[in-house]
């Protein structure tokens, strides 16, 4: 109500009072819009995030059990096949004969031998993971760190015992969104036995994953132990899916 200056009243008009309840409808109507617009955008990132981390968390923890389930096939002669699963949720399962490559020494010059680990990673994104010698990698394209060990042994009775996998498999890659089945089956395995070597080392001279061989040495520049005797085992394997 609208006073006028012989002190009576008088009331808005209609076409007023409708332009301002208008623009207050636009305005907490532009206010819901932009709000659901921002929930949106940031929460369907979020939750994508939210996915791709967990579907790399069930990345390792699967390639770390395969890994778990084909140690037989290198611990054991008897065992020579291995089969396992693993979900890839649109993610690339690659095989190869053609990997890091490893050096095992001694400093009284006996033991010299070099070693290509092959290639069985899954790759999602930027980040892969690696099965290598034994143990399992990861990396996201700009450093790696491991997840499981390959079998590198320093005993204390003065004995270096070194047992990797060897991948020799065709060159393959498939994408699925599915479960797919993978079996590893011995192809060859060699054991070497070596006295009076003072001083074994291992140490990756070539390899995407450097970051990660640096915490299997435990960030020195090798793994190394002082021994009298070394025990060496490669086993070749194929990897089929």
């Amino acid at each position: 109500m609208i006073s006028s200056q012989d002190g009576s009243t008088t009331e808005p008009e209609s076409g007023e009072r409708a332009v301002s309840d208008m623009i207050a409808f636009m305005l907490v109507f532009a206010t819901i819009i932009v709000s659901v617009a921002l929930l949106s955008t940031f929460g369907m990132q979020a939750m994508t995030e939210y996915q791709e981390g967990e579907q790399l968390q069930n990345a390792e923890r699967a390639m770390v059990s395969l890994s778990d389930n084909f140690d037989d096939v290198l611990r054991h002669d008897g065992i020579e096949q291995r089969y396992g699963e693993l979900s890839l949720r649109e993610g690339t399962i690659t095989t190869g004969d053609s990997g890091t490559v490893v050096t095992i020494k001694s400093t009284s010059s006996k033991i010299d031998e070099e070693v290509n680990l092959g290639e069985f990673t899954y790759q999602s994104g930027s980040d892969t993971i690696a099965y290598e010698g034994g143990g399992v990698l990861r990396s996201d394209g700009e450093g790696s760190v491991v997840l499981k060990r390959p079998s590198l042994t320093c005993r204390e009775d003065g004995a270096a015992v070194i047992s990797l996998i060897k991948t020799d498999s065709e060159n393959r890659s498939i994408q699925s969104s599915g479960g797919l089945g993978v079996t590893m089956t011995e192809t060859d395995r060699t054991r070497t036995t070596y006295d009076d070597i003072d001083t074994v080392t291992v140490e990756a001279i070539d390899s995407d994953y450097d970051d990660a061989w640096d915490d299997v040495y435990n960030s020195s520049d090798e793994w190394t132990c002082n021994a009298d005797r070394a025990v060496i085992t490669i086993v070749t394997v194929d990897i089929e899916y």
